[in-house]
């Protein structure tokens, strides 16, 4: 096997050398801390210009109300309210209704809420926003209208200062980590999150690592060189020498990858990193991904452009995208027969498992069965992999069919 050893060493070396590695191996975790906290940032530093409002109801008391709990709320560094209300000098509800619509759309105002007859009872209410209105000003006004019929429902049950104030107040929820009580409060949408990011970066490494593997070997098969590293290796150890070498690249990426993820952890949520959800990871996806790196080395040895390949690719690479459209139903019920059943198909394995043992406790046979099943596939692919490598390389001008690599799987 020392020909393969030297295939690989090439392969990682040249490799790690490339700009395109080290561009996607700065870039990447860039983008995984953007997509994990740039969204929460930029909600926390959004902030509310607020709009001019005319409220519209029978005889003002509605108006005066809500307008006190948007003064009470929202008001600028000088102390001026965000909502100012426009006078509406009609008597009449539609009269009102209509005066304030030909000032939204004139541009004198930004929005219009209408509180209709019944509106303690029923709780209905109608807004209508203008080009300025938008969601954070609609949920802002939202939260001022119903806190305006808390306060009018206990004002009409004469309900005492401090029966409302236990109503209003929420409960105190503290979560923990199973068995550890004395550590900090865990976070749920950590938890949920968790699983998924690590299933993302799985799924990232062993494809983009298999994606190479099968444009590597097209383009040296398109361009002749195969024939001439053929003439001084066997197929064999050329492709398992290129399959290693990646693979050495990709753990690599891997590597820098949940670094990345694990100092963002610490510096973000200051909780220790659990190391046991690395070592799973390693554990499942070093099979997976000699499991589909020799998938896609056979690909390679059977197409001579790129095109073609990724026109079959495409659908196989719907396989592992599954658990990740499943991921809400693999979390929250990682137990239920589905997943458990899903765990032993082999194509999927790594993903699923990888999301069971991060939010449970999976039976120890169950991490077994699935780990030996997906060890044998990977095998198995390897050996027909480097049979329909052999077989296909050179072959130029006629693209082989289901029933001929069949036969050459059975003969080799």
């Amino acid at each position: 096997m020392m020909p393969a050893f030297i295939v690989a060493r090439w392969e990682y070396l040249t490799r790690l050398r490339s700009k395109a590695f080290i561009l996607s191996t700065l870039l990447m975790p860039l983008l995984i801390i953007a997509m994990s906290f740039l969204p929460t940032l930029l909600i926390q530093k959004t902030e509310s210009d607020g709009l001019a409002l005319a409220i519209v109801d029978l005889d003002g008391a509605w108006e005066r109300d809500i307008g006190s709990v948007l003064d009470e709320r929202h008001t600028d560094a000088a102390g001026r309210t965000l909502y100012p209300r426009y006078y509406l000098n009609a008597t009449d509800f539609s009269q009102k209704r209509t005066q304030a619509i030909e000032l939204l759309n004139n541009g004198a105002i930004d929005a219009v809420l209408v509180i209709g007859d019944g509106f303690l009872e029923a709780g209905t209410v109608s807004y209508i926003g203008g080009k300025r209105s938008g969601f954070i000003e609609q949920e802002q006004v939202r939260s001022a209208v119903r806190r305006a019929r808390r306060i009018a429902i206990y004002e009409q049950g004469q309900i005492s200062i401090h029966t409302r104030n236990l109503i209003e107040h929420d409960i105190s929820w503290n979560s923990y980590a199973d068995g550890d009580a004395d550590r900090a409060v865990v976070d749920e949408v950590q938890i949920f999150l968790k699983p998924i990011i690590y299933t993302l970066i799985l799924f990232m490494a062993i494809f983009l690592s298999a994606q190479i593997i099968m444009r590597g070997i097209i383009e040296e098969r398109g361009n002749r060189v195969i024939e001439i590293l053929l003439s001084s290796i066997s197929s064999k150890d050329l492709m398992t020498g290129k399959i290693l070498g990646i693979g050495l690249i990709g753990l690599t990426q891997l590597a820098i990858y949940l670094t990345v993820a694990m100092l963002t952890q610490l510096y973000f949520r200051e909780a220790g990193w659990q190391w046991e959800g690395l070592v799973w990871f390693l554990i499942f996806g070093i099979p997976g991904y000699f499991l589909y790196a020799a998938i896609f080395a056979a690909f390679g040895s059977l197409f001579e452009s790129d095109q073609e390949a990724q026109q079959f690719v495409g659908v196989f690479n719907i396989i592992p995208v599954l658990p990740l459209l499943f991921s809400t139903l693999i979390i929250m019920q990682p137990e239920s027969l589905a997943v458990r059943v899903a765990s032993f198909v082999p194509p999927i394995t790594p993903f699923i498992m990888i999301m069971r043992l991060t939010v449970s406790d999976v039976a120890p046979w169950e991490i077994v069965a699935p780990l030996l099943l997906l060890i044998i596939s990977a095998y198995l692919a390897m050996r027909w992999a480097g049979i329909v490598f052999r077989t296909a390389i050179l072959l130029y001008g006629k693209r082989a069919t289901l029933p001929e690599i069949m036969r050459w799987v059975r003969s080799g």
